[in-house]
């Protein structure tokens, strides 16, 4: 599989790579300032926003970015299927160096080598071993260009690889490597869910979200259009699903009654995002059955506390939790 494709099996993800970019001007610099070619430094910065919300879409305009300039890419998504399974997503992430692998010291060249299945494992892995290995291979990568590394869908990485990878984030602060991971705002990520900034990805401004109403095949009007602005409540995703989904029950143009509908892409991702959230929120009102709009989440930053990313101190190079690799060889 080529880098930065889909992971094979149940991905279950959201990644709408076809959503058009609309209103998320400050995002899109705020995330390029971050892979400037000229950078010197590392960068970190976790983008965090529910499903739909288009971090898979700024992500990969990022990757693009990336290379046009010259510099490598390193990605891996998380996929529900995998998330038990060691060191997949950094089996995901390093599959296009591992012909690099013979650079690394010996002994960081046989930890790694064994916890990604290439060696045979005698014993359990050495995880300062394997960190210090990543690092010095994603640090030999800073040339002719800085490297970056991508993780989409971190919420499903598996332990052991965000494991790594939060190793690797406390210990790059002198290398010229760019670090972006997108995860759902309600979801954990152990390792980075502290001491790094955070770009929270909100609903679309009403203006925004006519624009992406706008660029539909048949944008909605009238009566229509004013319900799925309401029911969207500004998620990309939502807005082009339901706008889809209109135009093809009333091709002539006439209002919807009763509830919108909803198309299975739509009803999935959003059934996908309560597992996230609290069992008491997860359980179904009394009240008998309700609209989709209401039983759903509203939409992907229902507690979106700023438009401005958080700055939050970066972590000493010694900071942050001992790693732990508890999956065997």
């Amino acid at each position: 599989m080529e880098n930065g494709g889909s992971a094979q099996g149940n991905q279950r993800s959201t990644r709408n790579l076809d959503l058009p970019m609309v209103g998320r001007e400050t995002e899109t610099a705020e995330i390029m300032r971050r892979v400037a070619a000229d950078r010197s430094h590392s960068e970190v910065l976790i983008l965090t926003g529910g499903p739909g919300a288009g971090k898979s879409v700024l992500l990969n305009l990022a990757a693009d970015r990336a290379r046009r300039e010259g510099g490598r890419v390193l990605r891996a998504v998380g996929s529900e299927s995998e998330a038990h399974l060691g060191f997949a997503g950094l089996h995901q992430m390093l599959r296009p160096v591992l012909g690099e692998l013979g650079s690394l010291p010996p002994r960081q060249h046989t930890a790694l080598r064994a916890v990604l299945g290439l060696d045979e494992c005698i014993g359990a892995p050495d995880g300062m071993l394997v960190g210090l290995a990543v690092l010095t291979l994603v640090s030999d990568l800073a040339e002719p260009a800085p490297p970056l590394v991508v993780v989409d869908d971190a919420q499903w990485i598996d332990r052991a690889s965000l494991d790594v990878l939060s190793f690797v984030a406390r210990r790059m602060d002198s290398e010229p490597v760019t670090l972006l991971v997108g995860v759902r705002a309600a979801a954990a990520l152990p390792g980075l869910d502290k001491g790094y900034e955070r770009l929270e990805i909100g609903p679309l401004s009403g203006e925004a979200a006519n624009r992406l109403l706008d660029q539909q095949p048949t944008p909605p009007t009238g009566r229509t259009r004013v319900r799925i602005l309401q029911e969207a409540a500004g998620n990309p995703l939502a807005l082009v699903e339901l706008a889809r989904a209109t135009a093809t029950m009333h091709s002539d143009g006439s209002s919807v009654e009763g509830p919108l509908p909803v198309t299975d892409r739509l009803e999935r991702i959003f059934a996908e995002h309560a597992e996230f959230l609290p069992e008491a929120t997860r359980r179904p009102p009394r009240s008998g059955p309700v609209s989709y709009a209401r039983t759903a989440p509203r939409s992907p930053s229902a507690t979106r506390s700023s438009a401005r990313p958080s700055t939050m101190p970066r972590p000493s190079r010694n900071a942050g939790k001992h790693i732990s690799l508890s999956p065997s060889c």
